[in-house]
């Protein structure tokens, strides 16, 4: 499922919605506050993918996120954000049952794994991991090498529905490629998102450009880690480091 960036300003773009999971995002840039925001039934993630912001949880703590920080919010939590700037804010959703404390994963002290190579190296930065309280959620980034393959070798974990959402690229592009049952492929530059609820992932950017993306996966809670299924013809291609368990 792609969404093309409709550079929408100062209000709420829908980039996804599933009942697994729905992301939005809002580009500040006139209006530095928007308040009231809530989610009943569901815990909520919130990072600026540019730009720095105040999150502040009604009757609770007033956080400050830099760029690519990521602030994990409790199921049904309302919080406002106030932008020092201009910034574009993702808000992730998904359903929840239990209830955890809020929390910020700073970018700046994640340490990236660095996997692949020659063709397909990119740096990779959990933010929210199997082993971090959350209900659904495993979320991070990935930063790829100009004109390298990211998401490679190709791997699918149907059932745990995953959005990419791209950034840093400018009006450079790359191709997001979805295989499976039916092959497809999309042009995508910065601001656009790609869902997947199954299939085998892999994208390429052109020369001068590498693919960078926020990566947020919606898991069963019986089922939330990063276990996959190497394409079977790729299984030989070494992977180096990697942050994903393989089937």
């Amino acid at each position: 499922m792609m969404h093309r960036d409709t550079g929408a300003v100062d209000e709420f773009e829908e980039l996804c919605s599933i009942p697994a999971l729905k992301v939005q995002r809002l580009r500040m840039r006139n209006k530095s506050r928007a308040g009231k925001l809530t989610a009943p039934g569901a815990e909520s993630l919130v990072t600026p993918l540019s730009g720095s912001l105040t999150l502040t949880i009604e009757g609770g703590e007033t956080l400050q996120l830099a760029e690519k920080d990521v602030c994990y919010l409790p199921k049904g939590a309302a919080f406002s954000v106030e932008a020092h700037g201009a910034a574009d804010v993702l808000w992730a959703q998904a359903p929840a049952d239990k209830v955890y404390p809020a929390y910020v994963k700073r970018f700046s002290e994640i340490k990236p794994v660095v996997s692949g190579s020659d063709t397909y190296r990119r740096h990779i930065y959990t933010a929210i991991g199997e082993k971090d309280p959350a209900n659904r959620f495993i979320v991070g980034f990935v930063e790829g090498d100009e004109g390298n393959w990211t998401s490679f070798p190709p791997h699918r974990h149907d059932g745990k529905p995953e959005v990419y959402v791209y950034y840093g690229m400018g009006k450079r592009f790359g191709i997001q490629v979805v295989a499976g049952q039916e092959d497809r492929a999309y042009v995508v530059r910065e601001g656009d998102a790609v869902l997947f609820e199954r299939g085998y992932h892999p994208n390429v950017a052109t020369p001068g450009v590498g693919m960078k993306f926020a990566w947020i996966i919606s898991a069963d809670p019986k089922e939330r880690n990063l276990a996959v299924e190497l394409h079977p013809e790729y299984k030989d291609m070494p992977m180096g480091q990697t942050h994903l368990t393989t089937k």
